[in-house]
C-alpha cells in the first residue's frame, strides 16, 4: 500500500468529524441526535476490539434515528475492518440492520459505501467507474436496481465534469427526499469529483443545502480514507477535540483487525499481512 492502513483508518474517522465539525460551525448549529459520530464510531469498533462482548438490542443505541448516511459512518468501523471481505462486511452490517430496524436506512445504498471504502482501502477505486463494479458485487434485486441507477448517474456525472449546482439538483430529483437517501449519493459526487482534494471535496459539500453536516461528514470519511491523514489538513484537525481518542481507537482496531485477541488501550506497530516494514 501506497499508505500505511493505520494512516487509512485514523484519516477516514477523522474526516468523519472534519466535516461534520466544520458544517456545524458554518450553520451555527449543534447535531439533534442522542448519540456524537464519535461514539458511534467508538461502539461499533469496540465491538470488534472485544470480540467476548455481546449486543443486546435493547441498548438505546439501537433506537438512535439514523438516516443512512449517519448509518454509515456509525459503521465506519465495520467498513474498514472487513474492508477486504466485502461478504463479511454485508453480513455484518445487516446483522446491524436487523438490530436497528430502522426503515429510513437503505441498505442498498449502506452497502455501496460500504464497498467504496472498501475499494479505497485496497487501492482498487476508479473514481471515474467506480458503479460498473458495484453492480456485479452487490447483485441487487429488482427493486434495487433504480437506486444503484441513481449512483450511476453520480459516476456519468463524474465523467462528464458536472458542476456542483447541476448535480445537486440532479440527484435530489432523482432521489426520495422522504427517506433522505440523497445525502449518499451527494457524499460520493462530492468526493468522486475531486478524490485528491480533501480540503476541497468537503468545501464543496458545505455549498450543498441539503443535510449538509450529514453529507459534509460522509464526504470527510470517503475522502480520508482515500487520501490517508497526509491529506487532512492540519489546522482542521486541530479543530476535533477527539483527535487523541480517534488516533488511540483506530490504532486497537487495526491492532484487532491484524490478529492480536487481546487489544488494550495503548500504542502499538502492525504492518499490513506480507509486508515487511522497518
Amino acid at each position: 500500500m501506497q499508505s500505511a492502513l493505520l494512516y487509512r483508518f485514523q484519516a477516514a474517522m477523522m474526516g468523519a468529524l472534519i466535516g461534520e465539525t466544520i458544517a456545524l460551525q458554518s450553520l451555527n448549529r449543534v447535531p439533534a441526535r442522542r448519540y456524537s459520530l464519535d461514539q458511534l464510531m467508538q461502539f461499533y469498533a469496540e465491538s470488534l476490539i472485544t470480540p467476548e462482548r455481546i449486543e443486546t438490542e435493547d441498548h438505546p443505541i439501537f433506537r438512535e434515528p439514523l438516516t443512512t448516511a449517519e448509518s454509515a459512518i456509525a459503521l465506519l468501523p465495520v467498513f474498514l475492518f472487513f474492508h477486504e471481505d466485502f461478504l463479511k462486511l454485508r453480513q455484518n452490517a445487516q446483522t446491524v440492520l436487523r438490530l436497528w430496524q430502522n426503515s429510513a436506512v437503505s441498505e442498498l445504498d449502506l452497502l455501496a459505501i460500504g464497498y467504496t471504502f472498501s475499494q479505497a482501502l485496497l487501492e482498487s477505486l476508479n473514481p471515474r467507474r467506480f458503479v460498473t463494479s458495484m453492480f456485479e458485487v452487490l447483485l441487487p434485486p429488482p427493486e434495487g436496481v433504480p437506486k444503484l441507477q441513481r449512483l450511476q448517474q453520480v459516476e456519468t456525472m463524474v465523467q462528464q465534469g458536472i458542476g456542483l449546482e447541476e448535480a445537486t439538483q440532479l440527484i435530489l430529483t432523482l432521489s426520495d427526499a422522504t427517506l433522505g437517501d440523497a445525502a449518499v449519493a451527494l457524499a460520493l459526487y462530492c468526493f468522486l469529483s475531486t478524490p485528491g482534494d480533501f480540503r476541497l471535496s468537503v468545501l464543496r459539500s458545505l455549498q450543498i443545502e441539503y443535510q449538509t453536516p450529514t453529507v459534509a461528514a460522509l464526504t470527510g470519511a470517503l475522502s480520508g480514507a482515500y487520501n490517508s491523514t497526509i491529506g487532512l489538513p492540519s489546522e482542521w484537525r486541530m479543530n476535533v477535540p477527539q483527535q487523541a481518542e480517534i488516533q488511540q481507537l483506530s490504532q486497537q482496531l487495526l491492532a484487532s483487525w491484524s490478529g492480536m485477541y487481546v487489544v488494550r488501550p495503548r500504542n502499538f506497530a502492525v504492518a499490513a499481512p506480507q509486508v515487511i516494514r522497518r
